[in-house]
């Protein structure tokens, strides 16, 4: 595999770096809360033609930026200014084109990068989900017309199953949706007796008996629609047994048509793999509809998991909070645009750079001692 801290790196000319201070007063206002990090440094903006996103970089990337603006093997003081994890991050900022090394008399970046850096993932065969979020990868490819934004929303909406006007006036108020899923004596007694009444919630029904704890895991209970109301009776009565602090289901024929309609928080994973062998136990042989860029549980795609995105990924002021699936829909279009854009093949390149993210690229699990570690350089999408 090729040693990036041995070969000539240059920073990309068509890259701007652009401290906080020098940024319109517009993007200031939006970009104000991460000025609490003392080492943001401002954005690098990336080509206008490119359709990447721009990126917040710390001081540190600003300084390996500005230090390879003519193309230079990479500078002892920044090799020790990286330690461990320096060859993983260059290789981040190359595939994100941010930086390009010299190979065969020119300067290379992106998904043109992959081949002489070697290390490809080899496909191979996985759960349903995971052929799922393969097939979500060949689509956003295909999407060879939309932005990054644009890609991203149809990515979290894949693998929805298309409405009927026949659906849309079946479950066409809150009490329908309520009255065929929750409709059941016993499992109004058991919703009552556990968790009370349900909350609406944007566009759920939401149940929770605490909202203090941090609840950074999240449980997928993905049953098609016919078998909906089954499965929510034996996963209520599981979520209860291993003490479920808070789940939600969709709301109107829109809720109910998406893969993740049956969403439970836990603090702990272990008591949300207790949960899910519980609901596998009575609930196994349901038909599963699955969810996209989720880690499995089972191989049908019945159940599946997710959990709150890094601590230190950076959200502007105005945006709420990212969701699991919604950090991978993003960085998958991000990803799958970029191999578009260079005329190359998206799934070897987003399985790659997903990977540098701290996400398995085959069955999408969170890898945790990445994800709870603060990384020694960033350059985060804004």
């Amino acid at each position: 595999m090729l040693d990036l801290c041995r070969v000539r790196l240059r920073a990309n000319p068509r890259f701007q770096l652009i401290p906080y201070d020098r940024l319109p007063s517009s993007e200031r206002s939006a970009l104000r809360s991460l000025t609490r990090d003392r080492d943001f440094f401002g954005i690098l903006a990336p080509p206008p033609d490119s359709g990447l996103p721009k990126k917040s970089v710390t001081q540190d990337a600003a300084l390996l930026f500005l230090a390879l603006a003519e193309p230079a093997c990479l500078p002892s003081l920044i090799t020790r200014l990286l330690g461990a994890r320096a060859s993983e991050l260059l290789r981040q900022l190359v595939l994100d084109q941010v930086l390009e090394f010299e190979h065969a008399g020119e300067f290379i970046s992106g998904p043109a990068a992959l081949g002489p850096l070697g290390g490809t993932p080899d496909s191979r065969a996985g759960s349903r989900v995971a052929r799922l979020s393969s097939e979500a990868i060949d689509y956003a490819q295909a999407l060879d017309s939309l932005q990054v934004s644009q890609v991203a929303s149809r990515l979290y909406r894949f693998n929805t199953t298309p409405g009927t006007p026949a659906l849309q006036r079946r479950f066409a108020s809150d009490e329908r949706v309520h009255a065929f899923v929750c409709g059941g004596a016993e499992v109004q007694r058991r919703l009552q007796s556990t968790w009370g009444s349900a909350v609406i919630e944007d566009g759920w029904f939401v149940w929770s008996v605490s909202a203090a704890r941090s609840l950074e895991y999240k449980l997928y209970v993905s049953p098609v629609l016919g078998d909906l109301p089954k499965v929510f009776a034996f996963a209520i009565e599981a979520l209860a047994q291993a003490d479920c602090p808070r789940f939600k289901l969709g709301r109107s024929v829109h809720g109910l048509l998406r893969p993740d309609k049956l969403v439970a928080y836990f603090s702990q994973l272990e008591a949300l793999h207790r949960a899910a062998a519980l609901i596998a136990d009575s609930a196994g042989q349901a038909a599963a509809q699955g969810v996209p860029f989720s880690a499995p549980i089972d191989p049908a795609g019945l159940l599946s998991w997710g959990m709150d995105p890094p601590r230190f990924e950076r959200v502007l002021e105005e945006q709420a909070e990212l969701s699991w699936r919604q950090w991978l829909s993003e960085r998958v279009a991000v990803y799958a645009v970029a191999a578009r854009a260079s005329g190359g093949e998206a799934q070897a390149f987003v399985r790659h750079r997903i990977a540098l993210d701290g996400v398995d690229p085959f069955d999408w699990t969170p890898l945790l001692g990445i994800w709870r570690a603060q990384p020694a350089m960033g350059s985060g999408a804004v």
